[in-house]
């Protein structure tokens, strides 16, 4: 019976890991791949004013990263502006950072979420003002839908950054999330 017991008691432990594995949130390193590789360690001036967000839903995926920094061109910019209407906003407005501020880009992760299997690449970095230094995540990047069903290799595509002149209209290989 003892026996019994034990195949019973491990196939719930190994059907608990599996089902973790496939839910929780994969990520990977995107500090060698371009365009990331030519930011990671670099300082940029902010062209545009920019709004640092507290996040109260945990969209931020990296909780030493807890500020989530947007600007007028980031496809989340009318989300945002959506919840600052609302009684108990799911980003809540901090500060805004004027043009001419500078950015610490430190690293750049892929992170694949489990459920829904969509992607995001996001940067994150710190900017210091005011004699306060806040640690920040840039989503940035997304996928064209099209070049992925079609196989095309690179199919990503990247909104002007509040760094960037301009936007970059290449399209660039990501590497998928890992499960660990």
């Amino acid at each position: 019976m003892s026996i019994i017991f034990i195949f019973v008691g491990a196939g719930i432990l190994a059907f608990a890991f599996i089902l973790y594995a496939t839910i929780k949130t994969k990520s990977t390193s995107l500090d060698n791949k371009p365009p990331f590789r030519a930011l990671i360690g670099q300082t940029v001036t902010l062209q545009r004013e920019t709004v640092l967000y507290e996040d109260h839903i945990g969209q931020q995926t990296n909780a030493d990263y807890p500020y989530i920094l947007l600007d007028n061109l980031h496809p989340l910019w009318q989300y945002a502006q959506d919840c600052q209407a609302q009684p108990q906003p799911d980003l809540l407005a901090i500060t805004k950072f004027p043009a001419g501020t500078t950015l610490h880009i430190e690293k750049a992760i892929q992170y694949t979420n489990g459920v829904s299997g969509t992607s995001h690449p996001s940067l994150f970095g710190s900017i210091s003002s005011g004699g306060k230094v806040y640690k920040i995540g840039y989503q940035w990047g997304q996928i064209s839908l099209e070049k992925y069903f079609d196989k095309v290799e690179k199919c990503w595509h990247f909104h002007q950054a509040p760094w960037q002149n301009q936007q970059d209209t290449a399209f660039y290989a990501l590497p998928e999330a890992k499960v660990w």
